[in-house]
C-alpha cells in the first residue's frame, strides 16, 4: 500500500517502538495495588503517587475507570503510534519513534525503581537492550552504524554533562558549604558529591572521558548499545530532576525527548544516505 513507509529502518523501528509501549503497558497494570482490580479510583502512577494526586497531573482518565477501559485505550494509542510512524515522512517518522522510546523510558523506569525497588541497575539494564534493540533494528550495517557512533558520542556527552548540570543546579543551597546535604539518589555519584563539588566536578570529567573512550575504542554495533544505554540512562536521570524536584510534569521530559529525538536523528539519519542508497 502506496500510503505505508517503504523506509526499511521506519519499518524496523516501529516494531521497536511497540514493544517498548507494551512494556509500559504491563508495567502499569502489574504495578497497581491489590485493591485497584475492583476499585479501579485506587490506581497509581508510576512515580507511585494516587492518579488523583494534583502534583505533576499526567493523562491516567481511562486507568482510573478500570483496567479494561485501561486496556482498551492502550491498544488504540498503541495502534495509533504505529500508524503514524508509518505513514509519516522519513525524518519525522523517525523522530517521533526515538520521542516515543525516550517518553516511554522514562516512564517504565519510574516503575521500575519508584514502584519495584530495583534500583538503578534495573533501569541501566534497561537502557542496554533498548540500546541493542535499537542498533539492530536503525542501523543494521556496520558501516553506517560506525559512522553514526562518531557522530552520537557527542550527543551522549551532551546528555550527560546536561544531567550534571541539573543535578548541581538543583541541590540546596547548604550544599555547597556542607556536601553532607547532598540530594542525588546515584549512589555512585553520591560518594564523590559527598566530598564537596571540586570531587564531583573531578570524577564528573572522569566519568565523561571514560564514556567517550569506551563508546570510540569498541567496535560499530556494541559501541551503540551503550552510546544508547549512556543516552537513555541521563535522560533519565535529568528528567527526573524537572519531574520530582521543579514538579514540570511530564510534559518536561517529553518536550526534552523530542529535543534530543530531533538533534540524534538529524546527526545519525541523512536523506542524502537513502538518495544514494536508492542509487546503488
Amino acid at each position: 500500500m502506496a500510503l505505508f513507509t517503504h523506509d526499511p529502518i521506519v519499518k524496523r523501528l516501529r516494531w521497536v517502538v511497540l514493544a517498548a509501549m507494551l512494556f509500559s503497558v504491563i508495567n502499569t497494570l502489574a504495578g497497581q495495588p491489590e485493591s485497584y482490580w475492583h476499585h479501579p479510583e485506587t490506581a497509581i502512577r508510576g512515580d507511585g503517587m494516587s492518579i488523583a494526586n494534583p502534583t505533576n497531573p499526567t493523562f491516567d482518565f481511562f486507568l482510573g475507570h478500570g483496567w479494561l477501559a485501561y486496556l482498551g485505550a492502550s491498544v488504540a494509542y498503541l495502534a495509533a503510534v504505529f500508524f503514524l510512524v508509518s505513514i509519516l515522512p522519513r525524518m519525522v517518522a523517525l523522530i517521533a519513534a526515538f520521542a516515543v522510546l525516550f517518553g516511554h523510558f522514562f516512564g517504565a523506569a519510574n516503575w521500575l525503581i519508584v514502584r519495584w525497588h530495583l534500583g538503578m541497575p534495573a533501569f541501566a539494564l534497561y537502557g542496554a537492550l533498548l540500546g541493542a534493540a535499537l542498533a539492530a533494528a536503525a542501523f543494521p550495517e556496520v558501516g553506517k552504524a560506525a559512522v553514526a557512533g562518531k557522530r552520537l558520542r557527542w550527543v551522549m556527552l551532551a546528555a550527560i554533562i546536561l544531567d550534571y548540570a541539573v543535578t548541581l543546579f538543583g541541590q540546596p543551597a547548604s550544599y555547597w558549604l556542607h556536601p553532607e546535604t547532598v540530594n542525588e539518589a546515584d549512589q555512585l555519584f553520591r560518594i564523590f558529591m559527598l566530598r564537596g563539588w571540586t570531587a564531583s566536578v573531578l570524577f564528573e570529567l572522569f566519568y565523561l572521558a571514560c564514556a567517550f573512550l569506551l563508546v570510540s575504542t569498541l567496535s560499530s554495533t556494541p559501541a551503540l548499545i551503550a552510546l544508547f544505554a549512556y543516552l537513555f540512562g541521563h535522560f533519565y536521570g535529568a528528567s527526573t530532576w524537572l519531574f520530582y524536584h521543579w514538579k514540570l510534569g511530564m510534559e518536561a521530559p517529553v518536550a526534552y525527548g523530542i529535543l534530543l529525538s530531533a538533534i540524534l536523528v538529524l546527526l545519525a539519519f541523512s536523506e542524502s544516505d537513502v538518495r544514494r542508497d536508492r542509487l546503488l
